[in-house]
């Protein structure tokens, strides 16, 4: 049986799942190369959804259920389905966002018993002009027309594969309160909101809680430790108001002062998220805690959802974002069916060799080679790492979610100081302050950092170990952290091969990662990208599967 998960509004996509098997899947933004397309498009994901479909041969009357949601208040679905694929709305099934959110996540974990709390900007919205409302007919539609109500933060209970309890919901006004006194608002939507007021961009009009995220690391501690939240707490409720924090300090004013707002804002998202971890705890009594939504892409929160002891095991999915909102659409159509395995965050297709001499026999100012032999290719790309060089690193399908995890990544040497303000002001063109991930050879990282746990998704925050500081300069911020992804060979035999070799020549287990991709552009997926990409910004060398690319 073929199920086939996709999503509408900003960041969509396609996920396409075979008997409770994850075949592939892909965020709209890789293939049109627009960032997070589809905000307020009401289109489906059409490139999304041919690519999973040409990959297994299919057309679309082959797919058994499609399964979908929005967060759009008028749904045009049905209609745009069936003009797209000329099948009738009975193989058309509408899950709520947040459970979308919770499906990924649990299902993803391995575990049969888990609280799931979800936390973002915004849900779907309660509307006469989509679906939600027949999934909570005890909720009522605002009385007026000046409003409707949105998913603000969710909990659930997932007891087995098929068993599924809503047992908190938040629910908020939308459009979203701007400052209204006595109003509330999500967790996401708070913190998306300090962002805006202190990261915002006049030039491009955008801001970005990554950003915010890196500029907290630089508050001064004891300043934000004499701040209380003004978040209402009680042991079944949490209460978060509409209100900006100092909104006296914005983007125009000076670093030190917008830092330390940042850090605020960045103390308001972690208590946010881990009392409503709490009131998961106090309702469900489960040893096991997923997470999913955009709240938990912050990887101080989740560090510190450890570092609680609230929980026995906890569960940090890739695509925490609405990048992963298809596959919970595909695996909630699953149930039974879907394997009870942790989730391999690389869904995107594989290139064949004969595709990528295609691409690269179009280019004249490049030249090449291809090693037979991998061990060879990672002697040499190791060399250019040791060189202080920087490379791309292009092999086998994508990453799902919005971090590169070793398959589409810019590749460096943490070891030089200079290396963090070269990457970010000559290849990345961003702020200066933005941090980048180190990615370890998991047997070695107690050595040089305070993480035990494994974290292949690059979603946990440590603390560097102070005699590794002053070795690995660029991958340590400002505050001593690092956000850490863990590689085995089982979970990216070839990256972690590179690694390995880098190590061997440098006593340095681990190497810099960022996202291979240039300013403003999404996260490269064909060669033919990854290529146009490399001779666009300062990189060295490109490899694609074993072809080794340097620019003539």
């Amino acid at each position: 049986m073929y199920i086939l998960g996709f999503s509408i509004g900003h960041d969509k996509g396609a996920v396409l799942i075979k008997d409770g098997k994850i075949l592939i899947g892909i965020t709209e933004e890789r293939l049109s190369r627009i960032k997070h397309d589809g905000a307020y498009s009401h289109e489906l994901p059409k490139l999304s959804i041919d690519y999973c479909l040409k990959e297994y041969k299919l057309i679309y009357s082959d797919i058994d259920q499609y399964i979908y949601t929005t967060t759009e208040i008028e749904d045009y679905v049905e209609s745009k389905f069936s003009q797209l694929t000329g099948l009738s709305s009975d193989r058309l099934k509408y899950i709520p966002h947040h459970l979308a959110h919770a499906t990924c996540t649990f299902y993803s974990s391995a575990f049969d018993d888990a609280a799931v709390v979800v936390a973002d900007a915004m849900g779907s919205i309660l509307s006469e002009h989509n679906q939600l409302k027949e999934w909570y007919t005890d909720v009522e539609l605002s009385g007026d027309n000046s409003f409707n109500w949105a998913e603000g933060y969710a909990i659930y209970h997932f007891k087995s594969t098929s068993e599924v309890n809503e047992v908190y919901k938040k629910w908020i006004k939308f459009p979203i309160p701007d400052d209204g006194e006595g109003e509330e608002v999500s967790i996401g939507f708070s913190y998306s909101r300090g962002s805006k007021q202190l990261i915002y961009s006049p030039k491009t009009n955008t801001w970005s809680a990554g950003k915010l995220m890196g500029l907290a690391s630089f508050a001064d501690p004891e300043y934000v430790s004499k701040y209380e939240t003004d978040n209402v707490y009680s042991e079944y409720d949490m209460s978060v108001p509409a209100g900006s924090i100092m909104p006296e300090v914005d983007y125009r004013s000076d670093f030190a002062s917008k830092a330390n707002v940042a850090g605020l804002y960045q103390k308001k998202q972690v208590e946010s998220c881990v009392h409503l971890s709490k009131i998961a705890k106090n309702i469900t009594d489960s040893k096991n805690l997923c997470v999913a939504g955009g709240s938990f892409l912050n990887c101080n929160t989740n560090e510190t959802l450890l570092k609680s002891g609230m929980y026995e095991n906890y569960y940090f999915i890739a695509p925490a974002d609405d990048s992963g909102i298809p596959l919970g659409c595909a695996l909630y159509g699953s149930f039974d069916k879907t394997e009870k395995v942790q989730l391999n965050p690389y869904l995107g297709r594989t290139y064949k060799d004969s595709e990528v001499l295609e691409t690269l026999f179009k280019f004249r100012n490049i030249k090449f080679e291809k090693f037979d032999d991998f061990d060879k290719l990672t002697d040499v790309v190791s060399n250019d790492l040791v060189n202080n060089k920087v490379v791309g690193w292009f092999q086998g399908g994508s990453e799902i979610g919005p971090r590169a995890l070793g398959n589409r990544s810019i590749l460096a040497s943490p070891i030089q100081s200079w290396m963090i303000d070269y990457i970010n002001s000559e290849i990345k063109q961003r702020e200066w302050y933005r941090p980048f991930a180190p990615s370890i050879l998991f047997e070695y990282q107690t050595q040089v950092f305070d993480l035990e746990e494994y974290s292949p998704h690059m979603l946990i925050t440590c603390t560097a170990k102070e005699e590794w500081r002053s070795r690995i300069p660029s991958v340590v911020h400002s505050d001593g952290t690092s956000r850490v992804q863990s590689v085995t060979p089982e979970n990216n035999e070839k990256y972690y091969s590179l690694i390995e070799c880098f190590h061997n020549k440098t006593n340095v287990p681990l190497v810099l990662n960022t996202s291979f991709n240039g300013p403003s552009e999404p996260i490269v997926e064909t060669p033919l990208d990854a290529i146009n990409t490399f001779l666009n910004i300062g990189l060295y060398s490109l490899v694609i599967n074993n072809f080794y690319i340097t620019k003539r």
